[in-house]
């Protein structure tokens, strides 16, 4: 790829990442919840996500998907049930006490931040069409692996830089403030994961 080639495909990635969606209210929602470390583990686990998707897809070049409808079905009804089911534990949660939180909710939403941001990006059912969208217009059959590698980590990168910039932004003087309605947070941010799982499913 030439450096004209990197540049546009690093646009493209900023971009994306700044893009509203579920996953910028996922990230909120862990960082107002759990303070800064909590947000940033997340941030680097939803840049995993990106990064190993955006690896993958160049690896098995942009004809894969095509060539197997199954794979990207099987991808878009998992995320599709991954949105509606976080969307459902943070409606619940929200209507329940603070003082000892359930296992289950707080191993997927704040023990392993980590883990939900990296599923809530690698299982995100937008990403599949994101991807072939934007890397098929950067990759090459004879790809390297060297190049495979570099487009992954820049995706990386630029994700993660972003959802932790909003974590660090966040997890100061707003955050103080929002904190107090958590709950309302919790309603708003689960109702949005919910209807993008619902909206997808009609779409």
């Amino acid at each position: 790829m030439t450096p004209e080639q990197w540049l546009g495909l690093a646009t493209v990635c900023i971009l994306g990442a700044m893009s509203p969606g579920p996953s910028l209210a996922f990230v909120m929602r862990n960082t107002m919840s759990g303070g800064r470390r909590i947000g940033l583990i997340t941030a680097i686990g939803h840049g995993m996500g990106i990064g190993l998707y955006a690896f993958a897809f160049v690896a098995l070049l942009s004809g894969l998907l095509t060539a197997i409808p199954s794979l990207e079905s099987g991808l878009r009804w998992i995320g599709i049930i991954l949105l509606i089911t976080f969307g459902g534990i943070l409606i619940r949660s929200s209507f329940s006490a603070k003082t000892e939180p359930s296992v289950a909710e707080s191993d997927v939403m704040e023990r392993n931040p980590f883990a939900a941001g990296f599923a809530i990006a690698f299982f995100n059912p937008k990403i599949a069409a994101w991807m072939v969208a934007v890397y098929s217009q950067f990759v090459e059959v004879d790809s390297s692996l060297l190049t495979m590698v570099g487009m992954g980590s820049l995706a990386f990168a630029i994700d993660a830089a972003w959802y932790a910039i909003v974590a660090v932004l966040l997890s100061s003087t707003l955050a103080t403030s929002l904190q107090n309605h958590a709950q309302t947070v919790d309603r708003i941010v689960g109702a949005l994961l919910a209807l993008s799982g619902v909206f997808l499913i009609i779409l």
